[in-house]
């Protein structure tokens, strides 16, 4: 009995196995899910810190992680920086920091990239001796590297330093560098009119690097100095005489390619000093000598024969050009192109005094026309040529500040302005004052007043490049703000899109300084409607978001930009987008390899997204009526299956295209014919339609 119930249980089990069960689930449906689940982001839960104990566990869990990341890659330098800026920037650590930033070091001590960014960061937090003391280790370490010693040189000079940088200089020469260095150390005292100094260093410069091209150096750094006595005549007799007796010393003189020059500028120089028999001596001895080749003797006279005729031949030009403009400008004294090559001509024949009354006499007629622009240009390069006479040549500081000022005042800036004027001036401060108020004070006169009438990109361009010298990034972000403001002003008034570049520069900057969530901002400005009522900062919105991997941003991005305009185009950029990014997988093995750049390749999972949003966006269109925009949307939605799809889903797209059809209403008693689109309904019989039809009319 037992086992007769047995075998019909076993056969009721059987009989249940083999039926299908009601609901079906496919392998399909299970891998959909498993996707879904993917897809859903995992909100990182919001940390609050409420007392010290917190503090500590968080900081110890950021150091374990960055330590981590060492472990593995020890040489990432920008691993290192990053760490070391967190406990400086969120801990305000500077020893921990620091402590991060030597064992760096330590690990490749030759990589100089990461000193220059170590010594920046000292910099930034504008510790200055700090910095000096890396420097100093950095050009002792690695004393063949030129890029610490030229930033050593331009820390203690921009401190007004001038005995330290001698000493850097000095140090740096024993190392016997490139030409750079020499050039760089003869042009700091040249900066500051210490002409001993820079003859003492060209002296020793010829010393290392003997040819021709630096003794030119020399001889034009001697003609630029305004003495002009026996004593000075004498000593640029020597440096000829000296270089000349050098090349010629030596067979290597064949081969250099500006011993011809010099030597013609030797002979030109003495026939210009009325030497013309020492002149003719010279001149007679290298061509008698074999101290050249044949060729380059042959360009020597040809040199010498082209100073001579053009200066015999334009002696009588000269005067005569000379009596005609001052003929011009007696006649007409608002003459400003005669005026100024009166002043060219006198510049190369007549004293300083002479050239500095020619030009005060050019100045004390004004414009009376505001309106002539161009005259006014002319007018006022007249000041700038006048204070630089008085700066360089003359060494009357006072009197080429009261020129600068003078200038200044005389221009109608409510109506115009001249940013070179502006950006001159404060050079000169600069320049003169060895301290950056004065010409700060300048430059932000010159945004109050030279942008009366239009915003000077040249004013705010220079401002923004010497703060950007000296590291102070937050006047930068002022200058730019400020900026930013007076060309929104000028374009709301004007109808331009000033303000449209002055964004994408700063921008731009606020890119180079890794600042993601300013650069947000900024991009938030941008696609306002007020600011920008197209597309092209949310479509360079959208692209830096995908650059930072922010995906959920650039989707909320879009949608708060639909909700504002409701256009086709956004709802395009949104379809599309999801067709442009990382898929989880993909991201997934980014993270796994740990690459910064992988293989994008368009998978099935982008093809669906974007079809959801272009079903969306035209189901929406179709719900609010709006034909045009939906053709807009469908013709997008076409050329995307034309290259992704096939036939079925091209012809499905056909099928939802809206049909213009011509309507009539009923205005003021009258009919009227107008177009509208008509969306294709659900196909039904056409023997059903035609009932209906007939329902309808009876």
């Amino acid at each position: 009995m037992s086992i007769a119930l047995e075998a019909h249980d076993h056969n009721d089990a059987s009989i249940r196995q083999s039926n299908p069960a009601a609901t079906q689930v496919t392998s399909s449906q299970i891998l959909h899910e498993a996707h879904e689940s993917k897809r859903s982001t995992l909100t990182k839960p919001k940390q609050d810190i409420r007392d010290l104990e917190e503090l500590r566990l968080f900081q110890l869990t950021k150091r374990r992680n960055y330590e981590q990341q060492l472990n593995k890659n020890r040489l990432n330098y920008g691993q290192w920086m990053r760490y070391a800026k967190w406990e400086i920037e969120q801990n305000h650590d500077f020893k921990r920091g620091r402590s991060v930033l030597e064992r760096a070091l330590e690990v490749n001590v030759q990589h100089v990239p990461f000193w220059v960014r170590y010594i920046e960061l000292e910099l930034l937090y504008k510790n200055v001796n700090h910095a000096r003391n890396l420097l100093n280790r950095a050009v002792t370490t690695l004393p063949r590297t030129d890029k610490f010693w030229f930033m050593y040189v331009q820390i203690e000079e921009s401190l007004a330093n001038f005995k330290a940088v001698r000493e850097i200089f000095e140090r740096w020469l024993k190392w016997h560098p490139m030409r750079g260095a020499w050039l760089a150390y003869t042009s700091f005292e040249e900066r500051y009119n210490e002409t001993d100094n820079a003859r003492e260093i060209y002296r020793r410069y010829v010393a290392e690097f003997p040819d021709s091209e630096l003794w030119v150096q020399w001889i034009d750094f001697e003609l630029k100095q305004p003495l002009d006595d026996d004593e000075h005549k004498a000593s640029i007799r020597g440096i000829f005489e000296t270089a000349a007796d050098s090349l010629l010393a030596h067979k290597s003189v064949q081969q250099d390619s500006s011993a011809c020059e010099l030597l013609s500028r030797w002979i030109t120089w003495e026939a210009s000093q009325g030497e013309t028999d020492r002149s003719q001596t010279i001149t007679s001895k290298i061509l008698e000598e074999d101290f050249l080749l044949k060729e380059q003797k042959v360009d020597l006279v040809k040199r010498i024969k082209n100073h001579h005729s053009l200066s015999s031949a334009g002696d009588n030009s000269i005067l005569k050009q000379k009596l005609q403009l001052e003929k011009n400008v007696t006649s007409d004294p608002f003459d400003y192109d005669s005026w100024w090559e009166l002043s060219r001509i006198v510049d190369s024949s007549e004293a300083i005094k002479f050239r500095v009354t020619t030009l005060e006499s050019a100045i004390a007629h004004t414009p009376k026309d505001v309106n002539k622009l161009t005259q006014w240009r002319r007018y006022i390069f007249l000041w700038i040529k006048l204070a630089l006479v008085y700066e360089f040549e003359c060494k009357d500081i006072a009197k080429a500040r009261d020129t600068w000022k003078r200038a200044l005042a005389i221009v109608p800036h409510k109506r115009f302005s001249f940013a070179k004027l502006w950006i001159m001036f404060a050079q000169f401060e600069i320049r003169n004052e060895k301290s950056l108020v004065e010409g700060r004070k300048i430059l932000g006169r010159a945004i109050g007043y030279g942008c009366q009438a239009k915003p000077k990109s040249k004013i705010f361009k220079f401002y923004i490049s010497t703060e950007k010298e000296l590291s102070e990034y937050e006047r930068v972000r002022k200058i730019y703000a400020k900026w930013l403001e007076v060309s929104y002003l000028h374009d709301k008034l004007s109808g331009g899109t000033l303000s449209h570049d002055v964004l994408l520069e700063y921008l731009s900057f606020e890119k180079s300084m890794n600042e993601s969530e300013r650069c947000i901002e900024l991009y938030r400005l941008g696609i306002k409607e007020e600011f920008d009522n197209g597309t092209m900062f949310l479509s360079q919105f959208i692209e830096f978001l995908k650059e930072e991997f922010r995906y959920d941003d650039a989707r909320n991005v879009l949608r708060e930009e639909i909700a504002s305009r409701d256009e086709a185009i956004v709802w395009i950029m949104l379809a599309l987008f999801e067709s442009s990014i990382l898929s989880p997988e993909q991201i997934n093995t980014l993270a796994t390899v740990g690459s910064e750049e992988t293989d994008f390749e368009l998978e099935e999972y982008h093809v669906n997204n974007t079809r959801l949003i272009f079903e969306e966006a035209y189901n929406h269109f179709k719900k609010e009526h709006k034909g045009a925009d939906a053709i807009t949307l469908l013709k997008s939605w076409k050329d995307f299956e034309s290259e992704h799809g096939d036939a079925e889903t091209i012809s499905r797209i056909e099928g939802k295209m809206p049909n213009l059809v011509t309507k009539q209403r009923e205005i003021d008693g009258m009919t009227e014919e107008y177009y509208d689109y008509e969306f294709p309904g659900p196909k039904i019989n056409k023997f059903l339609a035609n009932a209906r039809k007939w329902a309808n009319a009876s």
